[in-house]
């Protein structure tokens, strides 16, 4: 879905964004070759629904088969009787299904708002970063420079951003919610905005996979401006909150965590190092520089 505030002129916006669907489906070996495990679906162990949002890589890719946050949850519930059945939905239905206890809990819950039943511990995080093409050299101290930058972001940004920036976002000369994050980053190699803000993986991952798609790369600068939002889970039944919880509590403390999470992180920022390094290598020697 597209939504659009428009200050200023837009044309054919919409034929560009349409035509920029390039972003590659990530292999399900990004779960890593240590063998990552999916829950164990065994007789004893009770099966509960769990409704996950649509793909966003790197987070959750493959119809919620793969991702950063589904192998985070998935090795949660390897600690605990419980074995999860994920139904993906639209972000905006999740809540909904959940409220109307068409499933037994949620993902990607934020941990500061108050909702029906319980919510866990913080189990993933996103930090929202300003991206800017490093040659424009844009300078963005605070949300306060954002005002005079046209900007594309992801669906509900202003409701999930806060009010500063939302604040922000009216005094731009354009403004684009767009959910289909894996296009800011074309949109800003194209010259069509100064600005994408959204999660700094998703929009790293992107942009490598724009790479490996087209060739095209163009370096990014990164602005962080944003506060960081951590998610929990929620569950209707108190016990599962707990044994989530100390499900969580294990991995954090045996390195499990940290390896799905460097695992996935560790193999963007590589490939993003690799990139840079090869245009720096591509560019003419100055012969006047000894």
């Amino acid at each position: 879905m597209l939504r659009i505030q428009q200050h200023g002129s837009m044309p054919l916006l919409i034929s560009i964004i349409a035509s920029l669907f390039w972003l590659v489906p990530i292999s399900h070996t990004m779960a890593g070759d240590e063998g990552l495990q999916q829950s164990k679906t065994l007789p004893n162990k009770n099966k509960i629904s769990i409704a996950i949002r649509p793909n966003v890589q790197p987070f959750v890719a493959e119809e919620g088969r793969s991702g950063l946050e589904i192998d985070i949850v998935r090795a949660v519930f390897d600690r605990t009787q419980y074995a999860p059945n994920f139904v993906q939905l639209p972000r905006v239905r999740m809540l909904q299904t959940f409220n109307a206890d068409g499933v037994d809990g949620t993902l990607t819950s934020n941990i500061a708002l108050e909702g029906k039943g319980c919510i866990t511990d913080w189990y993933i995080r996103h930090q929202n970063v300003g991206v800017t093409l490093a040659d424009r050299m844009i300078n963005v101290r605070d949300l306060n420079d954002v005002s005079d930058l046209s900007i594309v972001t992801f669906d509900g940004a202003t409701r999930y951003l806060g009010p500063k920036f939302a604040e922000q976002a009216k005094k731009s000369p354009r403004y684009i919610e767009s959910s289909d994050q894996a296009i800011h980053v074309s949109l800003l190699y194209f010259g069509y905005f100064d600005m994408a803000i959204g999660d700094e993986w998703i929009l790293k991952l992107a942009q490598v996979n724009k790479k490996n798609k087209t060739g095209s790369f163009q370096p990014l600068t990164i602005h962080r401006i944003l506060p960081t939002t951590y998610y929990g889970a929620r569950f209707h039944d108190d016990a599962v909150c707990t044994a989530f919880n100390e499900g969580l509590a294990e991995i954090r403390s045996d390195g499990t965590y940290d390896l799905i999470v460097a695992n996935y992180i560790n193999r963007i920022s590589a490939q993003i190092q690799a990139y840079e390094s090869e245009l720096v290598s591509a560019k003419p020697q100055d012969p006047t520089v000894q």
